[in-house]
């Protein structure tokens, strides 16, 4: 098989290089299993009809993790969410979730869910490292992974919340994001092609309306207890309305192979923000 430009430039093995779908269900019938039961959502623009339309070529990965005890690190979460709450003094941001400056979101700066001690998030913090492997591997066709540092925080909503349209970071500096669903009832993650511009109601509605993931435009995600999900970091995500008194909770985390996550340095040193944590090597 000849390769295209794409694999040729960056090694990227592109949906027709992937191997033939093996998953039935309904969500996963345009995802193709690569290693170990990941599976890999490619989002890939149609041709060009001209030398200015947009093109984009990217992958988005899941995989269920059923060894962690779900119900304990649900519990173990809630009980840190006032402590992480009460966190005063330093300018805090929702990141455009539309969460709110009261939310643990906006804190994301200032703790990390990976410095936690709990026999779940080891097992977590594991699995991040092994999913980053495997990600990476099969997308770049490579066997020489970068060493990654992460931070993470948590995502606690109650009844009538939703995450509105963001992103991680577009920068030269830009990597992966990703997040693990701990508790959550009949919500999705909606994945968008950075082009995309549809209102947030229109994507809300093609979402609800059933629109595949096979055009390459959006893919709206189920968030299933124990789903790890990776993806880069421009790509654009919202989630649809948390609709049910008990909470929705998901832990999301930034992955860098930079000391800090920005990559942003001065005379040799790593430049923070007063009180943001340092980074962990996962």
């Amino acid at each position: 098989m000849t390769k295209s430009p794409l694999q040729k430039r960056y090694g990227i093995r592109t949906p027709q290089s992937l191997k033939s779908p093996t998953s039935t269900t309904q969500e996963q019938s345009y995802g193709v299993k690569v290693e170990n039961d990941v599976v890999v959502i490619p989002f890939q623009s149609k041709q060009g009809q001209t030398a200015f339309a947009p093109q984009w070529n990217y992958f988005i990965a899941e995989l269920m993790m059923p060894d962690i005890d779900i119900n304990s690190l649900k519990d173990f979460l809630l009980s840190k969410e006032d402590e992480v709450k009460s966190i005063k003094g330093l300018p805090v941001n929702d990141c455009g979730t539309g969460l709110g400056d009261d939310s643990t979101t906006a804190r994301f700066l200032y703790y990390n869910v990976f410095d936690w001690d709990h026999p779940e998030i080891d097992k977590l913090k594991t699995g991040v490292k092994e999913f980053h492997r495997m990600y990476y591997t099969n997308i770049l066709s490579t066997d020489s992974v970068p060493t990654i540092r992460a931070r993470c925080w948590m995502n606690i909503m109650r009844k009538g919340d939703r995450v509105t349209k963001h992103l991680h970071g577009y920068e030269e500096s830009a990597y992966l994001s990703g997040h693990f669903t701990v508790a959550s009832n009949n919500t999705k993650t909606i994945y968008l092609n950075p082009y995309e511009h549809a209102t947030e109601r229109e994507i809300l509605l093609r979402v609800s309306n059933g629109e595949p993931p096979s055009n390459g435009n959006l893919y709206g995600a189920e968030n299933v207890p124990g789903k790890l999900t990776i993806f880069p970091n421009y790509v654009p995500h919202m989630t649809t309305e948390h609709e049910f008194d008990e909470p929705r909770i998901t832990l999301a985390f930034e992955l860098t192979p930079f000391e800090d996550l920005a990559g942003r340095y001065k005379d040799g040193k790593s430049i923070k923000m007063e009180g943001e944590t340092d980074l962990p090597v996962l």
